[in-house]
């Protein structure tokens, strides 16, 4: 039996190694290999858009324990802070979080309390109401405008209202494993690159856009196949295809990610949340949680939001350095302070998960016998997209293909 898989990021990969053992497994990716998760690599590798896991990331941590990598996957308290006016608050220590100027006591009291409780929140049940709906009957106006909404607005823009509570809820629910300094993170030292080069030793991918064919079978580059497995975004499906199948209209967000090397120390923080309007809505400082030695570089990233027709998103390379190099002056950082800025773009990175979304998740089957539908929009990618996810989902969407056509 043949099996064609369309996308070589997590959730494609997985898949194939779930099914290499079993049947004739061909990837196809016109693009970067890992996806999300592909690498810049200049001496050493570094991933394009920030990467971190939890330590309930269960599927991803299996894997790097079946290629060998446990060792070089290490956990380290993550600093964050906030940015406000060009200051940046620490607000990691219970002390630092109580000198935080722009929130009551009261307010931090029922922040915590809500933090504390989302680890064991039903949040599918919440998957109806507006993030705007839920901080509000729970946390109140303050903590509403003051604290949620400059984070919203840089996450999703103008499409903040139509985000569901139970997304956030999730999120806060896998970012609640924190010590006393600090919440703890993971990452795979010298970064995941290496385990992206492991798992495409295992199986076979062709680096050519899949052209897909449906007559009985189904045809990909002229190859023929029993089966397919699409992993990319519905948006990109065959039109004729996507119609037969009767998909749901997903909403989709772009990244826009600036990896900059400094050459001096910004901060001396991991994650850094702006509130100010500035081109980007995080701070994120690799080399305040990696260490420096492994790159001899200070590195950072810039990321941004926009959707596939924003005007973010179609800026060129060239006006968004400029933008970017601007806005670094609130942090007193000039442009002969910065060695070189790389601008990377992915035009669907994750759906917006508006109200409603549960009922949108794909299913692995679809109507058509033998093609198959897996990655960001499977449930374990929902509410919140992780590199855990796209794993399971390959995993997931593997075994059920097993299952129909009785492989054993």
């Amino acid at each position: 039996m043949k099996v064609a898989i369309i996308g070589a990021g997590l959730t494609g990969l997985s898949a194939a190694i779930s099914l290499k053992d079993y049947v004739n497994v061909k990837i196809f990716e016109k693009n970067d290999v890992g996806g999300l998760a592909s690498s810049y690599c200049k001496g050493y590798c570094i991933e394009k858009f920030y990467h971190h896991c939890f330590k309930r990331d269960e599927e991803l941590i299996k894997l790097i324990r079946r290629f060998g990598l446990s060792k070089k996957l290490v956990w380290r308290v993550a600093k964050i802070g906030c940015e406000v006016n060009g200051k940046i608050y620490p607000l990691n220590t219970p002390f630092e979080i109580l000198r935080y100027p722009y929130l009551s006591l009261y307010d931090k009291i029922k922040l915590a309390i809500f933090t504390l409780k989302s680890k064991s929140r039903n949040y599918e049940k919440e998957d109806y109401k507006s993030v705007v709906e839920g901080i509000r009957e729970e946390l109140g106006e303050n903590l509403l405008n003051s604290f949620f909404m400059p984070l919203l607005r840089s996450k999703f823009g103008d499409n903040y209202k139509e985000v569901s509570y139970a997304w956030l809820l999730a999120r806060v629910a896998i970012r609640s494993n924190r010590k006393y300094s600090g919440e703890e993170l993971g990452y795979l030292k010298n970064g995941f690159n290496q385990l992206i080069e492991r798992m495409v030793d295992e199986v076979d991918v062709t680096k050519k856009e899949a052209k897909l064919k449906k007559f009985g079978g189904y045809e990909v580059c002229g190859e023929k196949f029993d089966a397919v497995i699409y992993t990319g975004s519905l948006n990109s499906l065959d039109k004729k295809i996507a119609e037969t199948i009767n998909l749901p209209k997903i909403k989709y967000q772009s990244s826009v990610c600036a990896l900059i090397s400094l050459k001096e120390k910004l901060t001396n923080i991991y994650w850094t949340n702006i509130t100010s309007d500035l081109t980007f809505g995080a701070l994120i400082e690799h080399t305040n949680f990696m260490d420096f030695e492994d790159y001899g570089e200070h590195l950072i990233y810039l990321a941004s939001y926009s959707t596939p027709d924003g005007w973010l998103f179609k800026c060129d390379n060239e006006t968004l350095r400029k933008m970017y190099l601007k806005d670094l002056k609130v942090f007193g950082v000039s442009e002969k302070d910065v060695r070189w800025i790389k601008v990377f773009k992915a035009k669907y990175s994750s759906p917006i998960y508006e109200k409603g979304y549960i009922k949108k998740i794909t299913d692995y089957r679809t109507p058509l016998k033998g093609f198959y539908i897996a990655g960001l929009t499977s449930k374990p990618n929902y509410p919140e997209r992780s590199m855990n996810g796209s794993i399971k989902a390959g995993k997931e969407v593997a075994k059920v293909l097993k299952s129909d056509f009785k492989i054993n």
